[in-house]
């Protein structure tokens, strides 16, 4: 009679600690996928900062190189497509222009939010994964970057 007590317990202590073992791994699962998915969104969100400098930058060298023609853009917004210095009119079809990233400039002409004779350039780097579910707005992450640009061959050197 012993015997059975024995082995009962030691069949009571194996099942424990299977389950023990079962959650401490699934435990150790929940917390890798997690940082793989932060890890992710981290290097994205890096991606679409420096496409949005990319673009300020672009925006920057449009109106240095010729201050007229970039004044006299309407106030509106644009598409910027990947590898191209060319503002597309936000209406027709932009569609996905840097891999999962979206890129946007509004630009206000004369704005308050400046010194006179200067533009407001905002540009909005968007982005879509898996946690994006809307059908309206597939990009449900954005970074924006706003910068005055003036016309800098007005100004004399010291």
């Amino acid at each position: 009679s012993q015997l059975f007590s024995e082995s009962g317990q030691t069949l009571l202590e194996a099942i424990i600690a299977l389950a023990t073992a079962v959650v401490i791994i699934s435990a150790m699962t929940v917390i890798v996928i997690s940082s793989l998915n932060n890890a992710q969104f981290s290097r994205n969100q890096n991606q679409a900062t420096q496409y949005a400098q990319q673009g300020i930058e672009i925006m920057k060298n449009i109106s240095q190189s010729n201050w007229a023609a970039f004044a006299s853009l309407p106030s509106g917004s644009y598409c910027l497509s990947q590898d191209s210095t060319t503002l597309i009119p936000k209406g027709t079809d932009c569609g996905q222009n840097v891999g999962i990233f979206s890129r946007g400039i509004d630009i206000s002409q004369n704005s308050t939010s400046c010194t006179p004779s200067t533009s407001l350039v905002t540009v909005i780097v968007s982005w879509s994964d898996s946690k994006c579910t809307s059908a309206i707005d597939p990009y449900c992450h954005k970074i924006k970057l706003v910068s005055c640009i003036y016309n800098s061959t007005s100004i004399s050197p010291p």
